[in-house]
């Protein structure tokens, strides 16, 4: 796998996520991949979850929630879950080609990040920060506080299993770490950030291997096997604020943030 070796990225144009129905310039938050032309973003700002084909380069549909949505992930049968902090609730939503909410789950305070595994929904809550397994029927398996402060919601989540093995990975903004919880959430490893910089978002990528931004708008690489760290590089924009999410049939990028998501073909 490329990720093995240091990749190169090269910029691809942007795909737009303005809309007649957006009252103001988008701003996404959150991305999840559904398939290898299908993207799910959240535009809080305009109150929307927004269906993207990566392949015609356009909205293929928006969904106006009448609130803020923050996160969003994949779950299996081409559906999305999508939280909504201010109202402790997630959404449950079928993404086939236009977005719709099937059933919706009520979660225990103001969740902002969400993840999937293994027929499992987890979550993370702020103030304190928490995480939490949950099944589709709402019922929570298992929850656990962290000890780790709250910084304007600077904690981000991202969860992969590897055979049997899933590992959910919790950025430490305060403490320049990431954190790794294994499925009964016990903390099992801390990654220090090189430099002790500030990490922004955290994504799992596979075979052990993660993509790191930091608030010194680097991108690195980490292998949570070794530990080792390697910078990828390093841009003029604030990406650490932006959220990913990779697709490996095509070798790209997404990088979301203020008015349309940035590609970047890997070689």
């Amino acid at each position: 796998m490329f990720f093995k070796r240091t990749p190169q990225l090269q910029p691809l144009p942007d795909i737009p996520v303005w809309t007649a129905m957006d009252r103001v310039e988008p701003w996404l938050t959150s991305m999840a991949l559904l398939s290898s032309d299908r993207l799910v973003v959240v535009d809080p700002l305009n109150q929307s979850v927004k269906l993207l084909d990566v392949v015609q380069d356009k909205v293929r549909h928006q969904l106006k929630v009448d609130d803020i949505p923050t996160s969003v992930c994949s779950l299996p049968g081409n559906r999305a879950a999508v939280i909504l902090p201010y109202r402790n609730t997630l959404l449950i939503m079928d993404c086939e080609n236009q977005l719709s909410i099937v059933s919706t789950i009520t979660v225990q305070g103001k969740c902002e990040k969400v993840a999937y595994s293994n027929g499992h929904l987890i979550v993370l809550y702020e103030a304190p920060v928490k995480v939490a397994i949950l099944h589709l029927n709402e019922r929570v398996v298992k929850q656990k506080v962290l000890e780790i402060s709250t910084y304007l919601f600077h904690n981000l989540l991202s969860v992969t299993t590897e055979g049997d093995v899933t590992s959910i990975f919790v950025s430490d903004f305060n403490n320049s770490s990431i954190l790794r919880l294994d499925e009964d959430l016990q903390e099992q490893q801390v990654y220090p950030v090189p430099d002790g910089a500030e990490p922004g978002r955290v994504l799992a990528v596979g075979e052990n291997q993660l993509l790191v931004n930091d608030f010194d708008d680097r991108l690195w690489q980490l292998d949570s096997t070794m530990g080792s760290w390697t910078h990828l590089i390093q841009r003029k924009w604030n990406i650490c604020e932006y959220p990913m999410a990779f697709c490996h049939d095509r070798h790209v990028l997404y990088s979301g943030g203020w008015k349309g998501v940035q590609r970047f073909a890997i070689s």
